[in-house]
């Protein structure tokens, strides 16, 4: 019997853990501490991508043959039809030119700088023939296609096109030859709703609509730029209306709905060219995505229906995220909401509030990463209030109502009187350290617009504002911080930036709330949960906020503390004793133990 040193001329390892550099991949070491053998294997897995500007149902209208880090999604449904065109770089999207003429369930081909829109629904009930021409910067009407379509397989690059099907479950196919359309080939089956990749000359229909109600296809066929096949290999699970991406021989499919109760999915398919196998699920369950990416490797999906303004990144990789998370902590002593929070996820300060046993209450209790303990009295019972800093040199200031100005320290084992704010108020935001702390906005009464500035002994005034309101969260140092969510006349969004001098309006959160968990010691790595309404999270990156893993349990004027990697929250009017742990996605090998079986 060959051995493994024989043909790789070298032992196998004994590691007492597991190699975390991109060379393990392809090796086989014994973990001592484990006792199992392992190796290092390409991974799949969907990862959350950046926010579209507008949520909407995009009726699979995307550059089809477009990469991950380069993609384009145009026109779809709102409450109506839209002329949207939104473009993405692997990180953010953008709005560019809007398409001529807003539909939905057309068809889309090509790239993000040479992209290809044609047919859909132009209300009332017009199906259109329309085809447009994306150039890198505006949209210029073509030829129009033979025959009206929407609901249709679409893929290929901007000069040569294919249109799949359309309503009442059609056969016909469709080509474009970058000036006018011919006729292709015939499919086996017709079909509406059946999602498509490839090139115009090797080409998959997968699954789709095959006649009325819920009866969805597991078929598969193949297009050699004169005709269809049915293929052997079919979908494990018959699906219409989701998305694909890839070509003939490495393909997958996502999404979609399924019979017989026609039930919207998550579940992901992978095609090797021969057969169909499960591949991780995505994290939302839609129909209708935007999505392509040239290959089934490095996918994306976009908006979707139900209407949204999320995607997703699929990819396949010796590297692999491990999904972000929240996990039940040690609960408060005392329950209360309206408490200040702050310090890091294993060594949190919760501070005063309101508990209906006790009414407003001084109370401080230390967190250690998995128990709450209690310690010395604020002076002065608060609710309402504001912390900063780290557990053994923490600040908490404001409070009420009546609004006050009063500011203690902690050392981590007494609390001492510190400088007053100029402006009283409660429900304000803070963040910083012990000598360079900032506190912005809140209300005494009326939401104010004033910022001040803490030294570790007094306070002074810095600049205002855009946005006066209450209930918000802020992250990062006193001269680079972010602001955002809160209560004006109602919930809010707005987001703003401090560079240490003013304010600067900056992407929006999705979902307006108010007295949300929120924190990060950085402008550039921020995150809020919960609030009113929800549990959904989000994580700020300097730019743009995106979706992470809800929260267990909604609750409004809660505290939270720690970062976007280890956060923490607790308390809070819904649940007062509650404590949740957040722990960031991470990137790590795709490890595989290796069995006899």
């Amino acid at each position: 019997m060959t051995t493994y040193k024989e043909i790789f001329g070298k032992q196998i390892q004994k590691l007492s853990s597991d190699p975390t550099d991109a060379q393990a991949e392809g090796q086989v070491w014994y973990n001592t501490t484990d006792e199992v053998f392992k190796t290092v294997t390409a991974v799949s897995a969907w990862a959350a991508g950046g926010t579209l500007n507008t949520a909407r149902d995009t009726y699979n209208g995307g550059s089809r043959n477009g990469t991950q880090n380069s993609f384009r999604t145009f026109a779809g449904y709102t409450t109506a039809n839209v002329a949207l065109n939104e473009a993405y770089n692997g990180t953010a999207w953008s709005e560019e030119a809007n398409v001529g003429t807003g539909r939905r369930g057309g068809g889309g081909a090509g790239t993000n700088d040479a992209a290809l829109f044609f047919g859909g629904i132009n209300p009332p009930t017009a199906t259109d023939t329309y085809t447009e021409e994306w150039n890198g910067s505006s949209w210029a009407e073509q030829n129009n296609m033979s025959v009206g379509r929407n609901d249709f397989g679409s893929t290929g690059t901007q000069t040569a096109a294919l249109a799949i099907g359309a309503p009442p479950y059609a056969v016909t196919t469709e080509e474009y030859g970058g000036t006018s359309w011919t006729s292709g080939g015939n499919m086996n089956t017709g079909i509406v709703n059946g999602p498509s990749c490839g090139t115009q000359t090797a080409a998959l229909r997968i699954g789709g609509q095959s006649g009325d109600g819920p009866t969805s296809s597991t078929a598969v066929e193949e297009y050699n730029g004169t005709a269809w096949t049915t293929l052997s290999g079919t979908l494990p699970t018959a699906k219409q209306s989701g998305g694909s991406a890839g070509t003939t021989s490495s393909a997958i499919n996502f999404g979609g709905s399924k019979p017989p109760s026609g039930a919207i999915t998550n579940t992901t398919f992978g095609y090797d060219g021969t057969s169909w196998s499960a591949k991780p699920n995505m994290a939302q369950s839609k129909i209708h995505w935007a999505g392509g990416g040239g290959t089934a490797t490095a996918a994306i999906a976009a908006g979707g229906n139900p209407p949204g303004n999320n995607s997703e990144e699929f990819t396949t990789s010796i590297f692999s995220p491990v999904a972000a998370s929240w996990a039940s902590g040690g609960a408060l002593g005392t329950g209360r909401y309206g408490l200040a929070g702050t310090g890091t996820q294993i060594a949190a300060l919760a501070a005063g509030g309101y508990s209906p046993a006790v009414t407003t209450t001084a109370n401080v209790e230390e967190y250690d990463g998995s128990s709450w303990s209690e310690v010395n009295n604020i002076p002065t019972a608060t609710k309402g209030i504001t912390g900063f800093g780290i557990q053994t040199a923490a600040v908490v200031s404001g409070g009420g109502p009546p609004a006050v100005t009063a500011t203690y320290e902690y050392d981590g084992t007494n609390w001492s009187g510190g400088g007053a704010m100029a402006t009283a108020r409660f429900g304000g935001s803070a963040n910083g350290i012990l000598t360079a702390g900032l506190f912005a906005s809140g209300s005494n009464g009326n939401n104010v617009a004033n910022t001040e500035e803490y030294n570790g002994t007094s306070w002074t005034n810095g600049g205002d504002v855009n946005t006066a309101r209450r209930g918000g969260q802020s992250a990062g140092t006193q001269t680079a911080a972010v602001f955002f969510t809160g209560y004006t006349t109602t919930t809010t969004t707005n987001t703003e930036e401090y560079n240490g001098t003013a304010w600067t309006n900056v992407n929006a959160t999705s979902v307006a709330r108010e007295g949300g968990l929120g924190g990060g010691d950085l402008q550039t790595a921020a995150f809020i949960a919960t609030g009113n309404p929800g549990v959904l999270t989000e994580l700020y990156d300097g730019t743009n906020w995106s979706s992470s893993a809800n929260i267990g349990t909604a609750r409004i004027k809660g505290g939270g503390s720690g970062t976007t990697t280890a956060g923490l929250g607790f308390g809070g009017y819904n649940n007062k004793t509650n404590t949740e742990e957040f722990t960031g996605e991470v990137i790590q090998l795709g490890y595989k133990t290796l069995t006899s079986s």
